[in-house]
């Protein structure tokens, strides 16, 4: 075999090798549904998305390397079968954070994992916007490692609020009100006009 054929076949190999590393990519996106338990407290669910492809092993959600966004620490943290979570964060001028780490049950590649869940005081419209401890920073961006936390470079990416039926928005909620208080009305002049009936048929 000649030297020209050698290099060839090495200069192939190593072709591959780049371009399986580069179609390589951990990528996810996460979107978050809030739904109010009381005036003050919301629950949370979080679906994550594995839209690259590499495994996701870590999902340390509303925070990045020596940050942490979410102004009240969450509670009543719920994680999916084989995964277990961890509060970070809360040192003074620090915010809160969730890492959730999976035990054997990665997420893998063009699938979605749900499960993810806490309760927090922080609103809907407060937890869509900026951090108060790292102004200009939302407090829904997370990170997603393909094993356990700072395995790899990582994915940061922001979480997007879900649109829920629950939340009506302000056209509905003027709707709504047009069509009671028409409603009202029209129920007012029905019992006024059957009052001027009976009145009318009454005998002299």
């Amino acid at each position: 075999m000649t030297f020209q054929t050698c290099f060839r076949i090495a200069l192939t190999f190593v072709c591959a090798g780049m371009i399986t590393s580069i179609r390589a990519a951990e990528l996810a996106q996460a979107t978050i549904s809030p739904t109010q338990l009381n005036p003050t407290t919301w629950q949370y669910d979080i679906s994550l998305d594995d839209i690259g492809t590499t495994n996701i092993g870590t999902l340390w959600f509303s925070w990045i390397p020596g940050e942490e966004f979410m102004p009240t620490s969450p509670t009543n943290i719920v994680s999916p079968p084989g995964w277990t979570e961890n509060i970070t964060g809360g040192f003074p001028g620090d915010g809160f954070a969730i890492q959730w780490v999976d035990g054997g049950a990665p997420l893998t590649p063009g699938h979605t994992l749900t499960g993810f869940q806490f309760d927090s005081t922080t609103s809907p419209t407060a937890i869509a916007g900026n951090s108060p401890f790292f102004p200009g920073t939302p407090i829904l961006t997370s990170f997603v490692y393909i094993n356990g936390p700072l395995s790899d470079a990582g994915d940061r990416f922001v979480a997007q609020v879900a649109q829920t039926s629950s939340t009506p928005e302000p056209a509905t909620d003027l709707l709504v009100a047009s069509c009671v208080g028409s409603l009202i009305v029209f129920f007012a002049l029905r019992r006024r006009t059957a009052s001027g009936i009976r009145a009318a048929d009454s005998p002299k």
